[in-house]
């Protein structure tokens, strides 16, 4: 599965390093974690809620906390596909040992690789790949992300699927 969303520009920073690295990588795994919270959930629900004309920022409201356009855009699409697919969400995921590639006073780059179950049927065989099934695997790569009114948030990102990370 490979999903991009656009890409950003760095500049350099004076803010001391290893604080603003924390941050960075707080905010991103933060992100992931409330993903793979929502992928979690059951899709019958959420499924039926769209059905009846809520929107994903109604269903999944802390995405924004952690994720803007297009990187917002690009999640909830991804999330409405799930659901709207009948998948259940990876059962158990790994969000590795990610980095700070990249760092400026109000940009940064975290690089990682990601591993999870995959997407799944309601029979329990992988769901499309395109909506992160064919099974356990990983799925390596760049996050973008940007310091908006003090939050750092994931702006964009591309993956590339990989056997394991």
């Amino acid at each position: 599965m490979t999903r991009p969303t656009g890409s950003s520009a760095t500049t350099t920073t004076s803010t001391p390093a290893g604080t603003t690295q924390a941050a960075v990588l707080n905010a991103w795994e933060s992100a992931e974690q409330t993903l793979h919270g929502y992928l979690q959930g059951t899709w019958q629900q959420d499924r039926a809620d769209l059905v009846a004309g809520e929107t994903s920022a109604q269903l999944w409201p802390k995405l924004a906390d952690y994720f803007v356009n297009p990187a917002l855009q690009s999640e909830n699409t991804f999330l409405v596909g799930v659901k709207m697919g009948q998948l259940n969400g990876p059962t158990t995921y790994n969000l590795g040992h990610p980095v700070v590639s990249a760092l400026a006073a109000t940009t940064a780059t975290v690089t990682g690789c990601i591993y999870d179950t995959g997407t799944t049927t309601s029979s329990g065989q992988p769901g499309p790949s395109t909506l992160d099934g064919g099974g356990a695997g990983g799925y390596r790569g760049t996050w973008g992300l940007q310091l908006v009114s003090g939050s750092w948030k994931i702006t964009n990102f591309k993956t590339t699927s990989v056997p394991k990370c």
